[in-house]
């Protein structure tokens, strides 16, 4: 890597971090705290992508990958998996209900939009709607947390309304911070996808950028984005769980037709997904 390339990636690090940095200062991660994060990051990084095929992984070889000596590659390699880390995010129950309540036609109204539903029912209520999405977790339960992060009201007549078109809690901050290191770390993935393997097999990246434009201009348009955007992912919402629905009534007759299979490894399933941002900040990027 030529001295010019190591500045300029230097620079974008730093670009990435900024914002990340601004959540960890406000709840006190401190730069000793982030250097053991980011310890961590490199070790489990050089473990699961710069292994040599047929080879183990040995300490010596992630610390000449990682510049960490091999004591404390080996004090971190123990520490991998530790079930406190957020690096294998997975839809909680209530984000299940919700985009349950964005894709099924149960729940929906004729024009497509999430229909408000009464809390008890055998079908198109909020109760079956719970007991189809959320697994073995109670209505009271599901019910108490999306009331309280704000995505659901309860009115005087037990009727449940949707306030958001998708996962977006109000008043859980550790939630929160959960929504934007999912968010932020599949952006990046694509991004660095795109870097390794983009000529060959490229996913979609695409940014719409104004460097100049007026406070009203920005307002209209953050508006009218966040409607289209809502819109569009409620689209692609339901278009996945059809597909997935189909794939899965496919399953079930191919069981039906031929001898059992073994069940498929998790390594052959794919979480995969469509995400929408606006930004707005001053203008010190080109």
């Amino acid at each position: 890597m030529t001295e010019s390339f190591k500045s300029q990636l230097g620079r974008a690090v730093v670009l990435v971090l900024k914002p990340l940095l601004r959540v960890l200062i406000r709840h006190e991660i401190t730069v000793s705290d982030f250097n053991e994060l980011v310890r961590q990051a490199y070790v489990d990084v050089a473990y699961e992508h710069f292994g040599i095929r047929g080879r183990k992984l040995t300490h010596a070889r992630i610390a000449v990958l990682t510049g960490l000596n091999r004591k404390e590659v080996a004090r971190l390699g123990r520490l991998r998996g530790d079930a406190g880390r957020l690096d294998k995010p997975t839809p909680n129950r209530a984000q299940r209900v919700i985009n349950g309540w964005l894709s099924d036609d149960e729940f929906l109204t004729a024009r497509g939009k999430p229909r408000v539903l009464p809390l008890q029912g055998a079908r198109g209520s909020f109760a079956s709607l719970v007991a189809r999405y959320s697994g073995d977790i109670t209505l009271g339960a599901v019910l108490d947390e999306l009331l309280r992060i704000g995505l659901v009201s309860r009115d005087s007549r037990d009727h449940i309304h949707l306030e958001r078109l998708g996962y977006v809690p109000a008043e859980d901050d550790l939630e929160k911070v959960r929504v934007m290191a999912v968010c932020a770390a599949d952006l990046l993935g694509t991004a660095v996808h795109n870097i390794e393997r983009g000529d060959t097999d490229p996913l979609f990246q695409r940014q719409l950028i104004y460097p100049s434009v007026t406070p009203e201009v920005a307002e209209q348009f953050r508006e009218r984005s966040a409607s289209l955007s809502a819109e569009h992912l409620q689209q692609l919402n339901r278009l996945l769980a059809d597909l997935r629905s189909a794939s899965h009534s496919d399953e079930k007759k191919s069981d039906a037709d031929e001898q059992p299979t073994p069940p498929e490894s998790p390594a052959h399933r794919r979480r995969v997904g469509f995400g929408i941002y606006y930004f707005e900040r001053e203008s010190d990027i080109e």
